[in-house]
């Protein structure tokens, strides 16, 4: 047993988000490439960096809704509009990186 895969287990994170707060994290990715949606950046300091997320992460679910075949413009509308975020994810930067080569931002 190796320490270092549990860094790929699925997680769980909870987010509160007043309203017109920022999340403190961008998304990248969709049903378009295939890949899934993707934590790009985090916001250092932010709820979202302190609760653990990091960049390369993918976005399982969000409250409960199946993230890993959606468009980006629906996974966007849903977590901008949630009050409370309940994410599954989990580090995958091997297709984060193929996804980055895919996509020009």
């Amino acid at each position: 047993y190796n320490n270092e895969l549990t860094q790929f287990l699925p997680r769980t994170i909870v987010l509160k988000k007043p309203p017109g707060a920022q999340l403190g994290f961008n998304i990248r990715g969709g049903k378009a490439s295939q890949l899934g949606i993707f934590i790009s950046k985090v916001i250092p300091d932010s709820d979202a960096h302190r609760a653990g997320l990091q960049e390369g992460d993918q976005v399982l679910s969000v409250n409960d809704v199946d993230f890993q075949d959606i468009e980006h413009s629906k996974a966007v509308e849903i977590l901008k509009t949630a009050r409370e975020i309940t994410m599954r994810v989990r580090y995958f930067p091997y297709n984060y990186q193929r996804q980055k080569e895919r996509t020009v931002h």
